[in-house]
């Protein structure tokens, strides 16, 4: 079996981009060519040219004697799971099936990922106009007023000046704070990426929470569908599950599983026992286990839970709008109504 370090950091190709090449590596092998007659068929198209490089290099791989995971292997462009994946599809003879099923699993995660970003991003980004919108309203308008009251005579509400003074810090401190909020990301994106026991810790934080366990346990219904899809018993899939999947929390609750199932419990019962899923999906689970449908069923629970995510995700997002947009009326309200309300009673008096 191929191995590589989990740890090695390469430049892998988007979720997107592999499973629009397993989709197609997929359609042209079930059709009955060879993986090097179907690399040339989509080498055909010749639009994308980073693309057609990296599959003229495992071509070249191929034809030299490789293994086809061999070759797909060397490129260091594809995920432990897509080689690990693709190593059995290639030893079972089911490369079609398996490459389907990874067209699926990544088109999957690619949506998810998707909306995570999506669920980052867009409230990051409405914080931000929030934030500054009270600093030009602070550091610029009011001054303004300010002007406009020493003209009567008369000076802003404390309230006003209090306002305008924290803006003023605010604006003084702007770079500051902001070289201080990119030095924090990046040095988190840093002890992430390349310090284990950090990532150890965030991961094992992030897996207690629902959402997670959720999008964990679907990831392993993906993996155990396609394991069994492609001709191995359930006491194969689940090593290669333990190996697929590299999450902590879930290892933990594979090896339970075939803890129990050594001690002499039921597959059903021994999953049941883990707590990965609902009641509902165990009925599922258990009855699809005693008429052969496993892999089919574990695929359909796998796609349900990738869209529980995602609507919670997007659920999430729109519950955090609504909550940004009042909380930037009130404020800005507030900052206006502590000014005009003096000046419109002076204006009053004079009119």
């Amino acid at each position: 079996m191929i191995r590589r370090d989990k740890m090695s950091k390469k430049h892998y190709l988007s979720n997107e981009d592999i499973s629009i090449l397993c989709s197609e590596l997929a359609s042209v092998v079930s059709s009955g060519l060879t993986i090097t007659d179907g690399i040339l068929v989509i080498l055909q198209d010749g639009e994308d040219k980073n693309k057609a490089a990296l599959l003229e290099k495992i071509l070249r791989s191929i034809e030299n004697g490789s293994s086809i995971t061999r070759a797909f292997d060397k490129t260091e462009v594809f995920p432990n799971y897509f080689i690990k994946m693709l190593e059995v599809g290639e030893s079972t003879g089911r490369l079609d099936t398996v490459l389907a099923s990874l067209a699926d699993y990544y088109a999957g995660i690619d949506e998810i990922s998707t909306s995570v970003k999506s669920a980052i991003a867009y409230p990051s980004v409405l914080l931000i106009i929030v934030f500054a919108v009270i600093i030009l309203l602070s550091v610029y308008v009011l001054p303004i007023f300010s002007d406009v009251f020493a003209q009567l005579g008369l000076t802003l509400p404390d309230s006003a000046q209090w306002i305008m003074s924290v803006g003023g810090v605010i604006s003084d401190v702007a770079i500051l704070i902001i070289g201080i909020l990119a030095f924090v990301i990046i040095l988190g994106v840093v002890l992430y990426n390349f310090v284990r026991p950090f990532r150890k810790a965030v991961l094992r934080a992030v897996s207690h929470t629902k959402t997670a366990k959720t999008l964990y346990a679907a990831r392993f219904s993906a993996a155990l569908s396609m394991t069994l899809s492609s001709g191995m018993d359930i006491d194969e899939s689940l090593d290669m599950c333990e190996n697929l999947l590299e999450n902590e929390y879930m290892r933990e609750k594979l090896s339970l599983c075939r803890k129990e199932m050594a001690d002499g419990k039921p597959f059903v019962d021994a999953l049941d026992n883990t707590g990965m899923f609902s009641a509902v999906n165990m009925r599922m689970i258990n009855i699809a286990f005693s008429t052969g449908t496993l892999d089919r069923t574990m695929a359909t629970i796998a796609e349900n839970a990738e869209k529980k995510v995602s609507a919670v995700i997007q659920t999430s997002v729109a519950r955090f709008e609504p909550t940004m947009v009042i909380i930037m009326a009130v404020a800005v309200g507030f900052i206006l109504l502590s000014v005009m309300i003096p000046l419109m009673s002076v204006m009053t008096v004079i009119g």
